[in-house]
């Protein structure tokens, strides 16, 4: 496995024998961190072996065949199940690995070789360092529970879901029933800004979201949307909003509270970053039982070329058209003027850097329902 300088290889003393053999599938991402994926998992794949473990390589053809694999191997019924699943890329093979685990005691392990790999930096894991990032893993492999962290994730269900390896925004896609989201889940213009960067060639890493954003700015114009919170978090900590008056909510039955009007960014947030370092919702906690749901409401094409770089520090929200609901779930629809003539389609759903589909989608947290590999510190 490549290591980089001060990060030892796996077969050195002190990591070569595992404290227990476990049973390990790891799936790989060929085309991600522009090929580096391939080079660091047959590197994974090689180091975990030498450090004793029993592997198999579940990657597949395509990702739905490695979904395929990867939950059969899961729950058993693909043979011998696995102790614990490690996924080689970027956010998009994190979000295919949470598909299989999530909600199962099966752990998930990453060596984050992607173009985001955001989760992965949220976690404070080695970032497009394999080698680093395949110490780790041993490392946490060894320590047993102690190195197994618990952390939410997001459980999306609506009508026009399709499934992950539908592919880059390859129209509908084939239909799928809920997806476990590990990031974030986007909804306005930073979906139709993801849908945009899936789509271009050049230029390659995170760069291609400040171009495809450049370029979904020039046709913008605000979407109208319903929001309906369930579990807002009570007192200030609930709502949180900028420089200006609060995000208005209206009681609703059940307990819920709705929203609806035009905006530029929906976005429900379990993690505070996406997109290769945009901090969408810098407060965001993956292990506090809530969303970070961020709302910038009617911005004119100057207020959003104004937010988006603001984004990248996490300073918009301290703008005044920018508002953050905590709750522990949000169902996004089309709005009342969404269906005037004349208006632009909503954007395609995005989650961790893949596509949902169309909305109304609901999105609704769920407390440690995913374990990962960490380290011990």
């Amino acid at each position: 496995m490549p290591t980089s300088a001060g990060s030892p290889p796996l077969s050195e003393p002190g990591l070569h024998g595992a404290a227990r053999p476990r049973r390990l599938g790891v799936v790989v991402n060929p085309t991600a961190g522009r090929g580096r994926a391939v080079h660091a998992g047959a590197g994974v794949l090689a180091g975990l072996r030498r450090a004793g473990h029993d592997v198999v390589d579940l990657s597949g053809p395509d990702a739905d065949a490695a979904l395929a694999r990867a939950r059969a191997a899961v729950d058993g019924t693909g043979g011998t199940g696995v102790d614990a699943l490690v996924v080689v890329g970027g956010d998009g093979m994190v979000h295919l690995g949470a598909q299989a685990v999530a909600g199962t005691d099966v752990p998930l392990g990453i060596v984050p070789v992607g173009t985001g790999n955001d989760f992965a930096a949220t976690l404070g894991l080695p970032v497009r360092d394999p080698g680093a990032a395949g110490v780790a893993l041993c490392r946490a492999l060894d320590a047993g529970a102690a190195g197994r962290r618990p952390v939410d994730a997001a459980l999306v269900t609506g009508p026009g879901l399709v499934s992950p390896g539908s592919g880059a925004d390859q129209g509908a896609g084939r239909a799928d029933g809920p997806r476990w989201v590990a990031g974030a889940v986007s909804a306005g213009l930073d979906a139709a800004v993801n849908a945009r960067a899936n789509r271009l060639r050049h230029p390659r890493g995170s760069a291609r979201y400040t171009v495809a954003a450049a370029l979904e700015l020039v046709r913008y114009r605000p979407w109208s949307y319903r929001l309906t919170f369930d579990g807002v978090a009570d007192g200030p900590a609930g709502l949180r909003s900028g420089a200006g008056s609060a995000l208005h909510l209206r009681p609703g039955p059940g307990g819920t509270a709705t929203w609806s009007g035009r905006a530029a960014l929906v976005a429900a947030a379990n993690g505070p970053q996406i997109g290769g370092g945009i901090r969408v919702a810098p407060a965001a906690s993956l292990d506090d039982g809530l969303l970070d749901v961020l709302v910038a409401t009617d911005l004119s094409r100057a207020g959003a070329l104004a937010v988006f770089p603001s984004m990248f520090t996490g300073s918009h929200v301290r703008r005044r058209k920018v508002h953050v609901v905590r709750a522990r779930a949000v169902t996004i629809e089309p709005g009342p003027d969404a269906w005037v003539a004349g208006e632009r389609p909503l954007p395609v759903a995005h989650a961790d850097g893949e596509r949902l589909g169309p909305l109304p989608l609901r999105v609704e947290v769920r407390a440690r329902a995913l374990q990962v590999l960490v380290a011990p510190r």
